[in-house]
């Protein structure tokens, strides 16, 4: 149980990390002296990036909750066999 908060602990920071990297990239991008076009390009690759690395967060965080949510069925039909057994 301790690792599992760990470990949830660590991927909000990491993901926090990560938002705060990208954010701070588009700031910096919105007063550097460059052309409006250009500056628009970087932005829209900037938040591609983050499009992308939220949804794969996503779907990491989806398949841990999958098989989670598996362990915890299995769990329950051994100690619903277990106690079956015992009756």
């Amino acid at each position: 149980m301790l690792n599992s908060e760990h470990e949830s602990t660590s991927g909000g920071f990491a993901l926090g990390m990560l938002i705060g990297v990208v954010a701070g990239a588009g700031i910096a991008l919105l007063f550097a002296p460059k052309p409006g076009a250009q500056l628009r390009g970087e932005i829209g690759d900037s938040m591609s990036h983050l499009r992308d690395a939220a949804a794969r967060r996503m779907r990491e965080v989806a398949d841990r909750a999958s098989a989670e949510a598996h362990d915890l069925h299995s769990t329950m039909g051994r100690m619903k066999n277990t106690v079956n057994s015992g009756l």
